[in-house]
């Protein structure tokens, strides 16, 4: 995210510069902010009025959180410093902590059992825990508390520590490390803000501080403003403008002359007027000089990152990720010699490191990838997915891996907007890789959107290894699909040793973790902390997550802290409701603010942009109180950046970046975080829904397409989620009703609106006695975007999309409810102006609801109407024998009828329908359709006795190359590619072939239709237990099954009693002729329909041979 930032630190001394402030918060920074939006860039002014509150000023935190927002700053691009100085030189904080022999030697200074002594060692304290190099410690200076939370009460006390400390170090040559005794806060900013200042002032540091770092281009946008305001006789006393003696500041200005480039320094003299007045005549120069400053800097900045090609940019994030990572690595050495190993082998299949979350495999796989590029392995690309711009979009992601390899396809793959066509493109162009490559991807399950794996070539070729990474964890389970799927995908024996579980830590790597993270900070702890904190660990299940959050508690530690023992959870996620609470109560930053920002993204659908989220604090009155001062005026109306930018870089090793909506989302990283949000900040529901209120407020005052037609995704994505779970029903109803189904279908995100849409429904039924008109409301919006497309595109829209939408699904009556009010002729040409279209539509919703009833086994009147439309179709296709869509829709008619007669025990009847229907399917070119009616027609051939089970596995053998050919292009053709595994397992288990079963049951396990529907696996799997004779499990996966049903379902449930044929045959396999008879009798006790006929007729066999 930080190249699509700008965050610039103003460094100046407070009350003296108030004005300019407000000048560059009206005048300045807006103009920046518009500039750099237009190219996509955010800028951010970091003004540190808000940045510290009274509570880090008790802790004696203040000028830390001052010089890290500095560093921050500097990791962004340029301009990132503004330094102003006038004629005062500004607060001298006193150092926080001094190094203890040094400070031993300024107590020296003083006479023993002094009164100075004394004063001294009653302020600063000697915390063994606070290193300073390699073997030393540090005197740290105490918390205001008690009387000296009072501003003047502590002011005294602070002024006679800074004499005390400055007489001795001036007197002692000894003490080398002097500046920061006598610097002020602003001085100290600079020291850190620009990078070669300490070359003017000639300290033995400079060498030290800078190095590394590019000092030529760094100070090439450093800027800055020096204001000399003139007194009548240059008259020395205090006021807010001067200082009584000017020595400090005014060589503070020289070595500011001597250190900014001349072209990036404005000095401006004005006069005093009053004694708290100057005259402002300069506020203009001044302001069109920064604005001047900042416009072309920035300008030239976003040209040359513009100029860098995206590869290299998510190379480089990636890159820090990984240094990052590498920070907190400790032990796992069997996993990284067998990775090693693996890249060296002749493997065909990727290698998948899989664990629990937190378990470390972002940190292992940062090794393993360092490992790797200090070996002379080839090309190492390597994808830590979440943690850059487009990232979490597999599209996105594959693409830079491919560019980065250097493979010229990518513009080609880059025009192919069709997902499966895409997949299948990638896996090929994988599989042609000639060089020798690595390529590491951490967290696929990270991923905003499911990937089903087909751009992985099923066989790697020769010169290429992978490794992946991927969650299995029980608690989240939905997200640990993919090592399922990799399984599947690389199932035979061989690969089964390129699946490595990451085991937990041990103690002993934990206490190296704690050491090492520690040491990184200049931090320890004692031996009774140190076993404390061990002790966590090891109740945490040793997991490095818990080490990594407690670390933001125990950095805190002083080796005198008290009552330590209870500080730390035993879990990771109680370890993370501590540090949340630890953001406000160690870290001082406002609860309020805390909670709403964790709140808000939580909320959100997706994630949030980082713009979105200041903008909703900035609408959130509760907020912006807090940040309201007497002191400072906040004259933009929108929250300080400050602050978040603190509280942002405090959250940044938990939080994921992910591409969404064509934006870059912030969202967490852990899901241990997600439900420490959730249980602690929006635990209660009217806090919860009162977020999601304020989200979809947010997002209600946008336009759902720009002036320029361009479609509002982020809108479009959130506004209905927001509104559903605020539960504002008429809203949600007016947003649906203005445009917003044709503008979502235009945007290709039909079917998530078919899901909004559904979700309306849901909510209408929770409002009472509004829920009829509100629901005449949503189904009107649903048909007039039918009749809008119809007009626009001049045909029927495809509406077996809704029906293959909705008739799986049982979330709701909403699509009852919607065809028993659109199967009605007069309530349907309400809509269409055209009587044709009207009749048309008509029909289309007529052959739908005979669908919709023939699942719900309403068999009776699905036959009355599908006679009826068949008699309709006829006519209309004999006054129009090219009517395509109307031939189509006669085929489906068919189709019902043959499928209606096949649930009524009609085999020859169905037969002879589902034979009418291939014909003009065929007749409409409809292929699709003409082989899923074959499909159809063949096994319930076989069940009637008409056809053998081989015509029908070879029909399935057939009709699968048509399908798999069009999947990419066709949704019913890409569901029947799963429907035809279904039905080889069926196949498998009537031929008792074990091996056919279980290879197809493992696609049917993985498939993407299955995992999005959440089909239970228990009847498979009782089947095949069934067949493989293992009875016990067959029974309990059988009673799993069952247990799902309720007895008005079972009744309505195509050939339920197949299953209790099938229950009793196992229980009389296994010897239980009591159970056995129970369950055949059960299914006798069905009625023939739906298509029990067949099933009964086994049952009464099977009794007569147990009697």
């Amino acid at each position: 995210m930080h190249n699509k930032t700008f965050r610039l630190f103003i460094s100046s001394t407070f009350s003296d510069f108030s004005r300019e402030r407000e000048y560059m918060q009206t005048q300045v920074f807006p103009a920046v902010e518009a500039l750099c939006a237009s190219f996509g860039y955010q800028f951010q002014a970091i003004d540190l009025r808000w940045g510290v509150n009274e509570e880090a000023q008790l802790d004696q935190k203040t000028i830390e959180i001052c010089l890290n927002e500095v560093k921050t700053c500097k990791h962004y691009p340029h301009p990132n410093f503004l330094i102003m100085i006038g004629n005062r030189y500004g607060w001298i904080p006193l150092p926080y902590s001094i190094e203890r022999t040094e400070f031993e030697k300024i107590l020296d200074y003083y006479p023993e059992n002094s009164e100075q002594r004394d004063f001294l060692n009653e302020w600063y304290e000697h915390d063994l825990n606070h290193l300073i190099g390699n073997s030393s410690t540090a005197f740290v200076l105490k918390p205001r508390t008690g009387k000296f939370t009072d501003y003047h009460a502590w002011a005294t006390v602070e002024e006679r520590l800074r004499t005390l400390l400055q007489e001795a170090v001036a007197e002692m040559s000894t003490i080398t490390e002097r500046d920061k005794y006598f610097l002020s806060a602003t001085e100290h900013e600079v020291i850190n803000g620009v990078f070669s200042y300490l070359d003017a002032t000639g300290s033995n540091r400079s060498k030290k501080e800078t190095a590394g770092k590019d000092c030529t281009l760094d100070i090439e946008y450093v800027y800055g403003f020096i204001r000399e305001i003139l007194r009548k006789n240059m008259e020395k006393e205090s006021s807010l403008w001067h200082d009584p003696d000017d020595e400090m500041v005014n060589r503070f200005k020289s070595n500011l002359r001597r250190t900014l480039l001349t072209k990036n320094t404005i000095e401006l003299e004005t006069r005093l007027v009053m004694p708290a007045r100057v005259d402002e005549h300069y506020l203009t120069l001044f302001t069109a000089a920064v604005l001047n400053f900042l416009m072309e800097s920035v300008s030239r900045q976003i040209d040359t990152m513009n100029g860098i090609s995206g590869v290299l940019k998510v190379c480089t994030e990636n890159q820090m990720f990984k240094e990052e990572k590498l920070r907190v690595f400790i032990g796992r050495k069997d996993v990284l010699e067998r990775i090693d190993e693996y890249i060296q082998s002749v493997s065909t299949a990727p290698l998948v490191v899989f664990g629990e979350s937190g378990m470390g495999k972002s940190a292992l796989i940062a090794k393993a990838i360092d490992n790797a590029e200090q070996k002379d392995n080839g090309k190492v690309i390597f994808r830590f997915v979440g943690v850059s711009e487009n990232s979490g979009n597999i599209r996105s992601l594959l693409l830079s891996i491919i560019r980065e390899a250097g493979i010229p396809d990518a513009d080609d793959l880059e025009r192919i907007f069709n997902d499966d066509t895409f997949s299948e493109q990638v896996a090929k162009t994988l599989e042609g890789i000639k060089e020798r490559t690595v390529i590491f991807i951490d967290a696929l399950d990270q991923l905003v959107e499911k990937s089903w794996l087909k751009w992985l070539p099923s066989t790697l070729p020769q010169h290429l290894r992978m490794i992946i990474s991927v969650l299995k964890d029980k608690n989240y389970e939905k997200d640990s699909t993919y090592l399922d799927q990799l399984k599947t995908i690389y199932s035979e024996d061989r690969h089964r040793e390129n699946f490595i579980e990451l085991p937990p830590l041990t103690r002993i790597d934990g206490k190296e973790m704690l050491t090492g993270l520690l040491k990184g900070l200049n931090r320890t702890v004692t031996s009774e902390q140190e076993e404390y904190v061990l002790d966590q660990f090891e109740q945490s299940g040793c997991s490095p997550l818990f080490m990594t959050v407690a670390l933001e508690e125990i950095r805190n530690w002083k080796s005198f802290s008290p009552h330590i023992n209870t500080a730390l959870d035993t879990s990771v996620t109680g370890g993370i409701k501590t540090f949340i609470s630890d953001l406000s109560v160690v870290y001082h930053h406002q609860g309020i603010f805390v909670s709403r920002v964790l709140g808000y993204i939580e909320c959100s659908r997706d994630g949030l942009t980082e713009k979105e989220i200041l903008d909703i604090l900035s609408s959130d009155h509760d907020v912006m109180a807090v940040f309201e001062s007497q002191y400072h005026k906040n004259l933009s109306g929108s929250i300080p950046v400050a602050p978040w930018a603190r509280l942002y870089t405090q959250l940044s090793p938990f939080l994921a970046e992910k591409t969404a909506d064509e934006v870059s989302l912030i969202t967490m990283f852990h899901r241990q975080f997600r439900n420490a949000i959730q249980t602690e900040i929006i635990a209660d529901t009217s806090i919860r829904k009162d977020m999601h209120l304020r989200l979809a407020q947010y997002f209600q005052r946008q336009k759902l397409v720009t002036s320029e037609g361009v479609f509002n995704l982020r809108k479009l994505s959130e506004q209905a989620y927001q509104l559903y779970h605020s539960g504002r029903d008429e809203e949600l109803i007016e947003l649906i009703e203005d445009d917003y189904i044709r503008v979502k279908h235009n945007a290709g995100r039909f079917y998530d609106c078919l899901n909004d849409i559904e979700l309306a429904f849901i909510l209408i039924n929770t409002s009472g006695s509004q829920s009829a008109g509100l629901k005449e409301r949503l189904f009107s919006s649903l048909i007039n975007f039918f009749s809008t497309y119809s007009s626009e595109k001049n045909g029927l829209f495809d509406f077996e999309i809704v029906h293959a939408y909705f008739v799986y699904r049982n979330r709701s009556d909403f699509y009852e409810e919607f065809l028993n009010r659109a199967t009605t002729k007069e309530y349907t040409r309400e809509f269409f102006s055209d009587g044709k279209l009207a009749t048309d539509y008509h029909l289309l919703f007529l052959t739908s609801f005979v669908g919709f009833l023939r699942r719900k086994s309403r068999l009776k009147e699905a036959g009355t109407y599908v006679h009826d439309i068949i008699e309709e179709y006829i006519e209309i296709v004999k006054g129009d024998s090219d009517n395509n869509a109307a031939i189509r829709q006669l085929s489906t008619a068919y189709y019902e009828l043959g499928y209606i007669s096949y649930l009524t025990g009609n085999f020859r009847e169905a037969d002879d329908a589902f034979a009418n229907s291939v014909r003009y399917a065929h007749q409409c070119y409809n292929i699709v359709g003409e082989w899923i009616t074959k499909c159809v027609m063949k096994r319930i051939g076989f069940i009637g006795g008409i056809t053998t089970i081989d015509d029908f596995d070879t029909t399935l053998d057939e009709a699968f190359k048509v399908f798999k050919s069009l999947e990419s292009t066709n949704h019913a053709a890409k569901r029947w590619v799963m429907n035809v595994m279904h039905h080889k397992f069926e196949v498998g288990f009537i031929r008792e072939d074990l091996k056919m079963m279980k290879r197809n049951f493992e696609f049917i396990r993985t498939n993407e239709w299955n995992l999005e529907h959440d089909v239970p696996m228990d009847l498979f799997e009782a089947q095949l237990a069934m067949r493989n004779k293992d009875y016990d499990k067959a029974i309990e996966a059988y009673h799993s099954w069952l247990g799902r049903w309720q007895n008005r379902d079972i009744s309505k449930t195509e050939a339920f009693a197949d299953i209790y044929l099938q229950l009793g045959i196992v229980y009389n396999h296994k010897g239980d002729s009591v159970l056995a008879r129970q369950f055949l009798q059960k299914a006798l006790s069905l009625s023939d329909e739906p298509a029990n006929h067949m099933p009964k007729l086994k049952a009464r066999y099977y009794l007569d041979q147990i009697s």
